[in-house]
């Protein structure tokens, strides 16, 4: 996609979102491009002081803060809440494009200065991706473990369903370190190993100043540096940013298209962060980490497997190796480690750079990576040179499937205890051999092209990985209950030679397979005249010469 804003991240910047190390904190700026019936808009900071100030006689507040310390004193606590829940109008408002965008990215943790539920709504909406947010508003929910799955949400402020735990007066601000020390030491643990960037702020905005003296007071001059996104900054307001060690994003827009401009800003960081972050993810085993070396735009044959624990040997044992003789390379989130710090965007990764995901969706942590994996498959921008995502769904039949069916999904009814016998075993190969046969063609074609496309590493693996594969498809003819484990290249290659299939000498073989090991492990560069005798090579033996 065309890029408008990343110019104006800096490099380093966006090195921490591919390895996970945001943290995001969002302030009222964000809701500015909330949904709204008109006449009615969110309002700013000073909009919303004003109209607290209206209401007030014989009195005139010396800023925002003032003004609705005023108003609690002279009409109380509950009175004050519920104007709030008026004046932002958290009956009807609804997320806007900017929050559909951000909540896209994969963040295992968002913190927010918000009142409102734009965040919590947005996630809600995006429920058939299955990004479940857990919001976390008392110290006490700071103990309690919610799993991998989906963000958690740190609500600093509190929000107006918890009246007692709001910050939103001078008091309430005054007494937060006090009688929030846990929050307070879990958001300066957070900023030690990530990178704050603050979305929807202003040095007006009293949040900001609250939050930064949090991480002021808790690890001065050993705090990261942090950034702000802004839309449209003025100088004065960068400099002043500045001197309090936060660097500013300004992108270039006008507040009338403030929302706008972020959702755009979000897409591209989201696209950035996906066409970057294969090389953050590293296989235990060398096929997978093959497949994770390829562009992001080249078809890849990853086979990603998303099943419970309790049947994860099963699979192993009885369904990778039909993966395997279709072609594909199975892999599991379990199989990989990332060398980033978020496991939501490990997933995201993996999804990906995945051509065929297989979901055993009898536990609720598939049933999230189900979701996710649906909603990519849906996606409306499919890049060139690769097939929409194929996914393949078992369940027992029992399970429930909180998707509706869709026409690019293939359904497979497995037993409760898993057996080798079961027809599902063979359902399931069949579907891959299918999937594997209309994906043959672009696949075969896939180290030529990428050699045209100037892409010599990739075009020697995939290669490698097409002549592997060829030669397995064509040796292996057994019937499914003796499939067992592929041989290596080099008995893939004595085999075929007996059968004379192929004439290599053992020359060619030893500098092809050193050249794609190089490729692999050490990051060597490849020039194209040895990426052209590899691929030239292999389609000669696989027939496409």
């Amino acid at each position: 996609m065309a890029t408008k804003y990343l110019v104006h991240f800096p490099k380093p910047l966006l090195e921490d979102l591919v390895r996970g190390r945001w943290l995001p904190v969002v302030g009222a700026g964000m809701s500015l491009n909330a949904k709204l019936p008109p006449p009615a808009k969110m309002p700013l900071w000073h909009e919303l002081g004003k109209s607290f100030a209206d209401e007030l006689q014989d009195y005139s507040p010396t800023s925002v803060l003032d003004g609705i310390s005023a108003y609690e004193h002279e009409f109380g606590r509950a009175r004050l809440i519920e104007r709030l829940v008026e004046l932002l109008h958290l009956d009807r408002v609804q997320p806007g494009p900017a929050h559909k965008e951000f909540c896209s990215l994969p963040f295992d943790i968002v913190c927010t200065t918000n009142f409102d539920f734009l965040l919590e709504k947005q996630y809600d909406l995006d429920r058939q991706d299955n990004r479940t947010v857990h919001p976390v508003v008392d110290e006490d929910q700071l103990s309690i473990n919610v799993g991998a799955t989906g963000t958690l949400l740190l609500k600093l402020h509190g929000d107006v369903r918890h009246p007692k735990r709001l910050v939103v007066t001078e008091a309430d601000y005054d007494g937060f370190l006090t009688n929030y020390p846990l929050i307070a030491t879990y958001l300066s643990n957070l900023l030690i190993t990530k990178t704050a960037v603050f979305i929807g702020y202003s040095l007006d905005d009293p949040d900001f100043r609250q939050i930064w003296h949090v991480v002021a007071s808790r690890l001065g001059k050993a705090r990261r540096m942090a950034y702000a996104i802004i839309v449209g900054a003025k100088l004065g307001d960068i400099a002043r940013f500045e001197r309090r060690g936060v660097k500013v994003i300004n992108l270039p827009g006008t507040r009338e298209r403030y929302g706008a401009v972020l959702a755009e800003a979000f897409a591209e960081l989201r696209e950035y962060r996906r066409e970057h972050a294969g090389t953050t993810l590293k296989a235990t085993e060398e096929k997978p980490l093959e497949q994770f070396l390829l562009p992001r735009d080249a078809m890849t044959r990853l086979c990603l497997f998303a099943t419970p624990l309790d049947v994860l040997p099963f699979y192993r044992e009885n369904i990778f190796p039909l993966a395997e003789a279709a072609g594909f390379v199975p892999v599991t989130a379990a199989d990989v480690v990332n060398l980033g710090d978020s496991t939501s965007a490990k997933i995201d990764t993996l999804i990906d750079r995945a051509v065929v995901i297989v979901v055993d969706a009898t536990s609720r942590n598939t049933q999230l990576e189900l979701g996710l994996a649906i909603s990519r498959a849906q996606e409306a921008e499919v890049r060139p040179n690769r097939r929409r995502l194929e996914v393949i769904i078992v369940a027992t039949e029992f399970a429930q499937i909180p998707i509706a069916p869709i026409e690019f999904w293939h359904f497979v009814e497995r037993p409760a205890v898993p057996s080798e016998d079961s027809a599902f075993v063979w359902e399931v190969a069949q579907h891959l051999q299918n999937l594997a046969g209309e994906m043959g063609f672009a696949q075969r074609l896939e180290p030529r092209r990428l050699l045209d496309a100037k892409e010599y590493r990739a075009a020697v693996i995939s290669a490698m990985t097409l002549l592997e594969t060829d030669l397995r498809q064509r040796l292996n003819k057994a019937p499914r209950d003796t499939v067992r484990r592929p041989m290596s290249m080099r008995q893939l290659l004595e085999l075929a030679r007996e059968q004379g299939l192929v004439d290599l000498v053992d020359g060619d073989l030893s500098q092809w397979t050193k050249l794609r090991n190089d490729a692999v492990h050490t990051g060597r560069t490849v020039t194209r005249n040895e990426a052209k005798l590899v691929v030239e090579g292999v389609e000669r033996i696989v027939g496409l010469d």
